[in-house]
C-alpha cells in the first residue's frame, strides 16, 4: 500500500494524493459498515419475543461472488435472495469478494444474515445450518469449498448455477476446474442461465464422465412488484430528455461492451440523449471520448431504475457478440420489457423473439429500428412477464429439489372470495393469476360483483364461465359482498382477496400453512395489519415500520391490533359464529378492523404474516384521499369506536402505537 501511495504522489502531487487517500478511507469505512450487517443480531424487545413466529421452511444459503448491494442490488444472486425471502424462507447471503465499486449503497437487505466468507463467519454459518437446507452456488470458485463441505455434511440440497462463461476473462478470479467438477458431481440440480450455458453444462458432464443430471434452463427474470409498467413514477431530475431518449444501466467495464456503437450513434444524432447508469470509476478514458449527448448518471439503487425506464423511448443493450456476449442472459432486458420500454440490442442468442425487443449489430441497423419506431405490444409483454418472474424461476427449483412441497393441507378445502366494483383494468390479472397457480390447492374462486357499470360483470361472465362462481350484489358493499361470497363457499376455509391483488407463485399459500400447522386453533391470518392509536382508531399500518414489522428471520407475529381483509384466511365455522362482516360498514371502511376484534372477542388469536405470495397495486378499488372517502372514513370510525367501547373496550387498547 505504501508503494502505491508513493507512486500516486509522484504522478499526481501532494494535494491530489491527500484527496485520494481521504476518499479511499471514506470508501473503506462505508464498505465495512455494509459488510458487518447480520440481521440475526437485530435487537428484538423482550416484550415482543413471545408474539413472534419463527421461520421453519428450509434455510436458503445464497453463495455469491459479490455482496448483495453491488450494482445497486440488481444482480441475479440478489434477486434470488430477495425473492426467497418474499416466499417466507430464511435467507443467509454469503459472498466471496468484497465490493470493488466506487460507491456502495446502504440499501435494505432482505435476509437474516449477510456475511463475507472467512474463517470466523464459516464458524457462525455452522450454527445456522440445518438438515435439508438449500445452497445455491453461482461460480466454481475455490473460496466456496468450505461452504460446499458444510452443505454435504448437513445433507443439504445443492444447486449449481452456470451464470457466465467462466472460461473467458470473466472467470479470472473465480474459475477453478476442480471446484467445477465437485459442483457437477455433488449438485442435486444444475441450472444454465442462457441456452449456450445449458449446452456448456451438458458438455462438461460428458468431458468429466459424470452421470447425466437434471439441467434446467432458467434465464434471468424480473421483480414485477418493483418494475411495474402499470404504476405511475416521478421523472428523475437527472434523466436527460431529448428528441429520442435512451437509457442503459448495469456494468460499464469489460471487453464485451460496444462503446463504439453508442459513440458513433450519438455523434450522428446530437438530438438523441444517451443516459448511462453505472459505475464510471474505471472508464475515464472512454468518458473523454464521448460526445456531449452521452450522459453518465452514476450508480443508482435498483429501486430507482423503473422511473428512468418509464420516461425513456428506448432501453439499450450494446453488448458485443462472441464468447462472452453469446453466453449472456441480460437481467436488465426483463426489467425493460416489464416497464413497457422498447428495447434495442445487439443480436444476443438468448433474447431473440423477446417481445418489444429489436435486434441490430451496427449503427445503421439501430438507426433503421429507431426510424421505424414500432409501437409497444402490451399483450405480448404481459404474457412474457407472467412466465419470466423470479418467482417462476424459484418455483421450478423448489419443484425439483423439494417435490414434497407440492402437497398442501389446504388442498380441496379452500374457497377464495374476491370483490369487483368497476375494476376491469385489474381484476382479470388477479383472476388469471389465481387460476394459473391453483395446481397445488384446487381452491374454488367466488367473485362477487358489487353492481359494476363499467362492463366488467359482463366480461367476467363471458371469460370465466365454468372457472369461477359469479354472484351479483344488489349494492356496492364490502361487508355485504363478502358475506354473500361466504354463503356460497363450499369449503371449510375461506379467504378474502382484493381485486387489485394478484398471485405471484405456485407455493403462494405455503407461509400461511406453516402458521396453521403451528397454531391449528388459529382465529385468522392476514397479510396486512395495523395498530390503534391512543384514541382507539386504526392509525399506523405495518408498512410504516422497518421490515413491515417482522424481522427477516421471523415468519409473522400476533402483536398487532387488527388485520386487513385483503389476504385474510379463516375457518368458515368461525366466520359463521361471529356472523360475518357487520354490514353497517357498507360501502367500506373499518369492516376488516371490526372483524378482527370479533375474532379476538371470541377468544381466538389473529396472526399477521407478510409473506403471502401476492402483489398489491394499492388504491385501485377505492378513491383513497378524496373528500368523499375521508367523510366516509370519519363516519365509520365513529361507529366502530362506539360499538367496541360498549362491547369490549379492552380490545381497543391492544398493542397501541402513539400518534
Amino acid at each position: 500500500m505504501i508503494k502505491k501511495i508513493i507512486a500516486y504522489w509522484r504522478e499526481n502531487g501532494f494535494f491530489k494524493t491527500i484527496s485520494w487517500l481521504y476518499n479511499c478511507v471514506k470508501f473503506e469505512i462505508k464498505k465495512r459498515k455494509l459488510m458487518i450487517k447480520d440481521f440475526n443480531k437485530i435487537a428484538i424487545p423482550k416484550s415482543r419475543k413471545k408474539y413472534l413466529i419463527a421461520k421453519s421452511l428450509p434455510n436458503v444459503f445464497i453463495v455469491a461472488n459479490v455482496p448483495y448491494y453491488d450494482i445497486g442490488g440488481g444482480q441475479r444472486c440478489s434477486q434470488l435472495a430477495k425473492t426467497f425471502n418474499k416466499m417466507g424462507y430464511n435467507v443467509i447471503y454469503l459472498y466471496a469478494f468484497k465490493s470493488s465499486e466506487s460507491e456502495n449503497f446502504n440499501i435494505n437487505m432482505p435476509m437474516s444474515a449477510h456475511l463475507y466468507i472467512n474463517e470466523k463467519n464459516i464458524k457462525k454459518i455452522k450454527n445456522l445450518i440445518q438438515k435439508n437446507d438449500l445452497f445455491i452456488f453461482e461460480s466454481p470458485s475455490e473460496k466456496f469449498s468450505d461452504i460446499l463441505d458444510l452443505a454435504l455434511a448437513y445433507e443439504g440440497k445443492i444447486i449449481y448455477e452456470n451464470i457466465d462463461n467462466w472460461e473467458t476473462s470473466l472467470g479470472y478470479s473465480v474459475y477453478n476446474e476442480q471446484m467445477l467438477k465437485r459442483f457437477l458431481n455433488e449438485s442435486d440440480l444444475l441450472v444454465g442461465t442462457a441456452k449456450p450455458l445449458v449446452k456448456q453444462l451438458e458438455e462438461y458432464l460428458k468431458k468429466y464422465e459424470i452421470a447425466k443430471k437434471d439441467i434446467l434452463y432458467l434465464p434471468n427474470a424480473v421483480d414485477e412488484e418493483l418494475f411495474c409498467g402499470l404504476k405511475e413514477y416521478i421523472k428523475p431530475k437527472d434523466l436527460v430528455i431529448d428528441q429520442k431518449t435512451f437509457i442503459y444501466y448495469g456494468s460499464l467495464w469489460g471487453e464485451w461492451f460496444d462503446w463504439d456503437l453508442i459513440i458513433d450513434l450519438a455523434l450522428d444524432h446530437p438530438r438523441y440523449s444517451f443516459n448511462i447508469i453505472g459505475d464510471c470509476s474505471n472508464i475515464e478514458n472512454i468518458q473523454k471520448c464521448c460526445p456531449h449527448n452521452i450522459h453518465f448518471l452514476g450508480l443508482k439503487k435498483q429501486i430507482d431504475l423503473p422511473a428512468y425506464l418509464k420516461y425513456s423511448d428506448y432501453a439499450m443493450i450494446p453488448f458485443k457478440t462472441g464468447e462472452i456476449g453469446d453466453y449472456v442472459s441480460p437481467l436488465k432486458i426483463f426489467e425493460y420489457i416489464c416497464m413497457y420500454t422498447k428495447v434495442i440490442t445487439t443480436s444476443l442468442p438468448d433474447v431473440i423473439d423477446y417481445p418489444n425487443v429489436f435486434l441490430g449489430d451496427t449503427k445503421t441497423e439501430w438507426e433503421k429500428i429507431i426510424k421505424e419506431d414500432k409501437p409497444v405490444n402490451y399483450e405480448e409483454a404481459n404474457a412474457f412477464i407472467e412466465q419470466n418472474t423470479w418467482f417462476n424461476r424459484i418455483d421450478k427449483m423448489i419443484t425439483k429439489v423439494y417435490p414434497e412441497f407440492d402437497k398442501s393441507i389446504l388442498k380441496d378445502n379452500l374457497s377464495i372470495i374476491i370483490l369487483n366494483y368497476n375494476n376491469k383494468n385489474i381484476i382479470f390479472k388477479s383472476l388469471d393469476s389465481l387460476i394459473r397457480f391453483n395446481e397445488i390447492y384446487n381452491y374454488e374462486i367466488i367473485v362477487v360483483d358489487n353492481g359494476s357499470t363499467d362492463g366488467s360483470y359482463e366480461l367476467l361472465k363471458e371469460k370465466y364461465q365454468g372457472k369461477i362462481k359469479l354472484i351479483r350484489n344488489s349494492k356496492n358493499g364490502c361487508s355485504s359482498g363478502r358475506n354473500l361470497g361466504a354463503k356460497e363457499a363450499t369449503r371449510d376455509n375461506i379467504m378474502f382477496l382484493d381485486s387489485d391483488q394478484w398471485i405471484t407463485n405456485k407455493y403462494w399459500l405455503q407461509p400461511y400453512e406453516v402458521i396453521i400447522k403451528k397454531y391449528p386453533e388459529y382465529g385468522t391470518i392476514g397479510w396486512a395489519a395495523g395498530f390503534f392509536n391512543q384514541k382507539g382508531y386504526a392509525h399506523h399500518v405495518v408498512d410504516s415500520f422497518p421490515y413491515r414489522y417482522v424481522p427477516y428471520n421471523k415468519l409473522g407475529c400476533s402483536d398487532i391490533s387488527y388485520l386487513g381483509s385483503g389476504g385474510m384466511i379463516l375457518k368458515k365455522d368461525i366466520f359463521k359464529k361471529i356472523n360475518g362482516f357487520d354490514e353497517a360498514y357498507d360501502p367500506t371502511c373499518y369492516e376488516d378492523t371490526d372483524l378482527s376484534l370479533k375474532i379476538r372477542d371470541l377468544g381466538k388469536e389473529i396472526y399477521y404474516c407478510p409473506y403471502l405470495g401476492l402483489i398489491h397495486l394499492p388504491h385501485q378499488t377505492t378513491k383513497s384521499g378524496s373528500k368523499e372517502h375521508i367523510s366516509l372514513l370519519n363516519q365509520k370510525k365513529t361507529y366502530f369506536k362506539n360499538k367496541w367501547l360498549n362491547k369490549n373496550k379492552k380490545l381497543l387498547k391492544l398493542f397501541v402505537k402513539k400518534g
